[in-house]
């Protein structure tokens, strides 16, 4: 007959109940056949399957809680079916039998619309870019007949080197923005030395009115300078 299991935690060295091997305080399992010691944390199941184990070795410490287990199922089937029977019972799922649905003939098939085509697209009208004249340089200025004035003289070229030279060097002159330039043949005139053509700029009545427009004559030829014109 085995010990019975009772609080060895703190006394000497005890014994299995199911091999009788030697056991220490304390000690959780048997190192012989792995039974769970009982001590003093062990539960009143785990005590129970103990003392069943002892008396039965076929049992290995399960039945009891296995027992406990299946009663405690019985009893919460049994609540569950009392729980159930108190209710409504549930309302029967209504079932459709016989017959087939059909459409109905009013419905039309639909149809996708059709692709309709852009309307084409005239290019605008071009018009034809406005003509632009080049503005033509302003004649070359001749002085008065019988007129007797003040002017600024840009340049003197010798008549050798032809009219065409003279009048090209009025053109350069106009295109600087000098005003009223023209040529002269210094021959014609009794304040001049003869046998030259004469760049000049404006006809002025008086020689204040000459020299007031000198500084502007002078930013295109640094050289100009005012002179009476006597016919």
């Amino acid at each position: 007959m085995s010990e019975p299991d009772g609080d060895r935690t703190t006394s000497g060295p005890g014994h299995c109940p199911r091999c009788s091997a030697d056991v220490e305080p304390n000690q959780e399992y048997c190192l012989e056949c792995g039974l769970r010691l009982p001590n003093e944390r062990t539960t009143a199941v785990e005590r129970a399957s103990a003392s069943v184990s002892e008396r039965h070795s076929w049992t290995a410490g399960w039945i009891v809680p296995a027992l406990l287990g299946l009663l405690i199922a019985v009893v919460g089937t049994g609540a569950a079916i009392a729980i159930s029977d108190d209710g409504e019972s549930p309302a029967a799922v209504p079932t459709a039998t016989g017959g087939s649905r059909s459409a109905p003939e009013t419905t039309s098939t639909l149809t996708a619309p059709e692709p309709t085509t852009p309307a084409p697209t005239t290019a605008p009208a071009t018009t034809a870019p406005p003509r632009t004249t080049t503005p033509r340089p302003p004649a070359t200025l001749a002085w008065p007949r019988e007129r007797r004035g003040w002017t600024i003289v840009l340049l003197s070229l010798p008549q050798s080197s032809g009219r065409a030279a003279a009048d090209a060097r009025a053109a350069e002159a106009r295109s600087n923005g000098v005003p009223a330039v023209g040529v002269l043949n210094s021959s014609r005139f009794a304040s001049l030395h003869p046998g030259y053509y004469v760049v000049f700029s404006g006809v002025f009545d008086s020689q204040a009115e000459a020299t007031s427009a000198l500084p502007r004559a002078r930013s295109a030829f640094p050289l100009a300078y005012q002179r009476e014109i006597v016919p």
